[in-house]
């Protein structure tokens, strides 16, 4: 007993319900506002974490987005999931920007390739959590293909419907000012709900609002619960 002999641990597949959803998150220098604290780029990092801890079986993709997108394919280890972007900052984009319809086409890519490998009776999503001010992008023509294609796209508009001031931070995160425009001026961001709900009522999904108070979590939950899942393998170390 005081040597504690262990017999060799194996990995076993085990089916579990569940359905296909691509995260798209907002890594523009707007979602530095801190209209939510403590930023809207930070709360949305954590308010995702805590919906991934209630679910199971679900298989979860990402794609980071600000002028370019980042991708990560879909997965049901929701731990390396949380650490693709705990780190990430809009700094770290290769190209500044909002392209929304370049989110939600890389987002229906991923999809598109689960469903060419035998994903076709699953419920699939796009969660697209933005402050909703697209740039040199087309998200209505996109939402149109999605909803051709059977995704919802459920959209998250964080942050101030009456505008905010962007920060800008020196390399050791403090703040040393706020964005201005080539005129000098302040440059606010305010949330463009409109698009925001245009696209979820295209594509049969809903909009949510996160404001200071309330980000939303358990009525996108709710939402999800109710879509149809089908059986996968998800890998469980017993």
């Amino acid at each position: 007993a005081l040597a504690r002999p262990q017999a060799g641990g194996r990995a076993r597949l085990t089916k579990q319900p569940g359905l296909d959803m691509i995260v798209a998150l907002d890594f523009s220098r707007s979602m530095l506002a801190k209209d939510v604290y403590p930023s809207r780029l930070e709360r949305a990092k954590r308010e995702l974490e805590q919906l991934m801890d209630g679910l199971a079986g679900d298989r979860i993709g990402l794609v980071a987005f600000a002028g370019e997108t980042l991708s990560y394919p879909p997965t049901t280890d929701y731990a390396a999931v949380k650490l693709f972007w705990r780190d990430m900052y809009p700094w770290d984009m290769p190209v500044g920007g909002t392209a929304i319809g370049q989110a939600m086409k890389a987002s229906l890519d991923l999809l598109t390739r689960l469903r060419a490998a035998g994903g076709a009776t699953r419920a699939q999503v796009i969660l697209l959590l933005t402050d909703g001010e697209d740039t040199d992008s087309e998200p209505l023509a996109m939402a149109d293909e999605a909803a051709k294609l059977g995704v919802k796209v459920f959209t998250v508009g964080i942050g101030s419907r009456s505008g905010e001031l962007i920060p800008e931070y020196d390399e050791t995160g403090k703040v040393t000012g706020y964005v201005k425009d080539a005129d000098g001026k302040y440059v606010t961001s305010r949330l463009a709900e409109d698009m925001l709900v245009q696209i979820a009522q295209k594509t049969g999904g809903e909009y949510f609002h996160a404001d200071p108070k309330q980000f939303g979590v358990d009525e996108i939950a709710h939402a999800l619960a109710g879509l149809k899942r089908s059986e996968n393998e998800a890998r469980v170390v017993k």
